[in-house]
């Protein structure tokens, strides 16, 4: 009997792309997705119905794709966009439009911002096929996708076949009683991530964070993406790494591999023990089908996994992001390059909620790294000052680690003249000494010490070739 009539709702329920995209009239306000769980068949349905509309305003975040409603109207005439994170796909929209559609938040609060601040008309949720049970799972982005359901008029879930069903904590799925109507996506397939080729420096920077000692046995890790990353996964695995647990807002494909190569178990996390969990995936086709249906795996909103009170349960808390630009009283800027008119490269995303929550360990023993290539183009990203309009992503005072591929610092603790010093130290050959001077011009360095083959004050590690 309930078979027959979840089969029946579902059927009532069920419109075409066409009939969905048209649901959207001028003025309204309409979430269109995330990351893998992007509604592409909305999107091309809607922007061509761009000269039917005016003031539609559009949310989305990891944007994995170049929205056909961007290429419609490329001036923003009609459809008025805001992203909660950029990735490559979209930055020559964005910085066309400018970083005013940024909607900037520290991913935690993500969710408890929505439910307290925000109302739409409608949200499309990308999701798997129904389960016996009438429920629809939010796959590989639970994020902030039911609290975007719990605050939007109409609900409209984009069922994709492909799409894999993931273990959940909590919020991972969406019944239909709470769906308003259905849409059958056979056009698109799920995004996959391509692989990241890893560069030089980014081998060197992984050498040097393995070499520091600051992944030890038993750790929890949350890893970024991207080469340096993935190098870092890649030379646990040789350093013979064991008993690593996962806590990370990002699952990715070379946790995959040291799951499969058994580095990562698990067995040493005080919560969530036994499970990798994970507020969104983005990877390959053969990382999607090994979480699938697998309870090894646990997905979560991020106002869980991003929570610092959560992160600071985790044994040995390892985080590593990376980042665009340090100045040299250790300011961290990530998201944002300054100058008249800023522009807006990605977002704050989780970085700064991992590095409180590993500052906030409970064992004393979480570390932090924000890791950076030391020069960009010939220029040092190791600079005196941040450029008038860059945006300070991690505020210098709880800082912890810095890496390049010239060494390691411990930047917690340390006075504003051994910070500059030390992050010179880890600059690249090539600026080091015009940093020192404008250093001791700006102020930074009060009292230089004198000629010394010890290396500054919080250098951990340290080479010159």
């Amino acid at each position: 009997m309930e078979d027959l009539q979840l089969s029946q709702e579902y059927n009532r329920k069920r419109i075409t792309p066409e009939q969905a995209a048209g649901l959207v009239q001028s003025g309204m306000s309409i979430f269109l997705g995330i990351g893998a769980n992007m509604a592409s068949i909305i999107d091309k349905h809607l922007a061509a119905r761009k000269n039917e509309l005016r003031d539609v305003s559009i949310q989305t975040s990891l944007d994995t794709l170049e929205h056909e409603f961007l290429k419609a109207d490329p001036q923003g005439e009609v459809f008025k966009w805001n992203s909660g994170f950029f990735l490559h796909s979209v930055r020559r929209q964005l910085a066309e439009r400018g970083s005013g559609i940024y909607w900037a938040q520290s991913w935690h609060l993500a969710p408890g911002v929505i439910r307290e601040q925000s109302t739409k008309d409608i949200a499309f949720i990308v999701t798997a096929p129904m389960d016996a049970h009438g429920n629809f799972n939010f796959g590989l982005s639970v994020t902030e996708l039911m609290a975007f359901c719990e605050v939007s008029k109409k609900v409209v879930v984009i069922v994709r076949e492909d799409m894999p069903v993931v273990c959940g904590g909590q919020e991972e799925a969406i019944h239909i009683s709470k769906v308003d109507h259905i849409v059958e996506d056979r056009e698109y397939k799920t995004f996959c991530l391509p692989a990241v080729p890893a560069k030089e420096e980014d081998r060197w920077i992984a050498r040097n964070i393995v070499s520091a000692g600051l992944i030890r046995d038993g750790a929890t890790l949350q890893i970024g993406i991207g080469g340096l990353p993935n190098s870092v996964l890649e030379a646990l695995a040789d350093a013979g790494a064991q008993h690593l647990g996962i806590h990370s807002e990002m699952l990715t494909d070379k946790m995959f591999d040291l799951i499969q190569a058994g580095v990562v178990d698990n067995t040493c996390k005080k919560i969530d023990r036994y499970k990798s969990t994970f507020a969104f995936c983005l990877g390959s086709r053969r990382l999607y089908d090994f979480i699938d249906h697998n309870p090894m795996f646990a997905s979560y909103p991020v106002d869980y996994v991003n929570n610092p009170l959560v992160i600071a349960q985790q044994p040995r808390m390892f985080s590593l992001n990376t980042t665009m630009q340090v100045d040299l009283v250790g300011q961290v800027a990530s998201e944002q390059i300054g100058g008249d008119r800023p522009r807006q490269i990605s977002g704050t995303g989780g970085q700064l909620d991992f590095v409180m929550g590993t500052m906030l360990s409970q064992d004393r023993q979480g570390a932090s790294v924000l890791a950076l290539y030391s020069q960009y183009k010939g220029r040092s990203r190791i600079v005196p000052v941040l450029e008038k309009g860059t945006v300070v992503t991690v505020p210098r005072s709880i800082v912890d680690y810095i890496a390049t591929e010239w060494g390691v610092i411990k930047s917690r603790g340390l006075s504003i003249s051994d910070r500059a010093q030390a992050l010179i130290r880890i600059a690249h050959p090539a600026h080091r000494d015009t940093l020192m001077r404008q250093a001791v011009d700006a102020g930074f360095i009060a009292y230089r010490a004198g000629q010394s083959n010890q290396l500054p004050k919080g250098v951990i590690m340290a080479r010159d070739e």
